[in-house]
């Protein structure tokens, strides 16, 4: 791993500009102004890790404060899917995993959120055709928003019915098991808002 954990300006760009962009409250633009992103001038190429986690943390508790905040965290990270979409990079690798599929696209979970920062680590392990433990090396304080990436990247690359489970979580690392009825091609789009954070133990999943 990196000596400095580095967050890259087109994954800022996914969620802030294009994502969220006009649904940002004044008071979240402000603590995210003190908290070192100004969303009103030019984007930096690069942002510390730990500086991620407060943005996204300010992020969860502004836009959906009646919520458990690891609940606010994975709709940011399904959000972080339909941003990304939307830039030149994201077209490219979502239209990737659309011809991969879901297994496939698990597999190549490193070089996938590698375009996006500088410290990814993965390893995967099939438990069945359709369920798996994928172990990631850095998700930091908040795992459900990588959940909620990995829910709506599954769904784009087909997958129906997707839980991802947190197991094995150490404050770092984080282990998510991850399961889904069926993939087809026709479902290779990620949906919008038809999500749940099942319970406190850490249980994702879709309806």
């Amino acid at each position: 791993m990196p000596d400095e954990l580095l967050v890259f300006e087109q994954t800022i760009e996914a969620v802030y500009v294009r994502a969220l962009h006009g649904r940002l409250p004044p008071t979240c633009k402000a603590r995210l102004r003190q908290a070192g992103l100004d969303l009103d001038q030019k984007l930096r190429p690069a942002y510390p890790f730990t500086a991620w986690m407060t943005f996204l943390r300010i992020t969860a508790e502004e836009l959906y404060p009646g919520e458990p905040l690891e609940i606010g965290a994975f709709k940011i990270g399904e959000a972080c899917i339909d941003g990304f979409r939307e830039t030149m990079l994201g077209r490219a690798v979502l239209s990737l995993l659309r011809v991969l599929g879901p297994k496939r696209a698990l597999m190549r979970a490193t070089q996938n959120f590698r375009a996006g920062n500088n410290y990814t680590e993965s390893r995967i392990r099939e438990v069945s055709p359709r369920q798996y433990e994928l172990w990631m090396n850095e998700v930091g304080s908040l795992p459900t928003f990588t959940a909620g990436i990995l829910h709506a990247g599954l769904r784009t690359a087909g997958a129906e019915s997707v839980r991802v489970d947190l197991s094995g979580y150490d404050g770092h690392a984080c282990t998510y098991c991850i399961s889904w009825s069926e993939a087809s091609v026709s479902s290779g789009v990620a949906g919008k808002g038809d999500s749940k954070a099942a319970t406190r133990s850490g249980s994702i999943n879709s309806r």
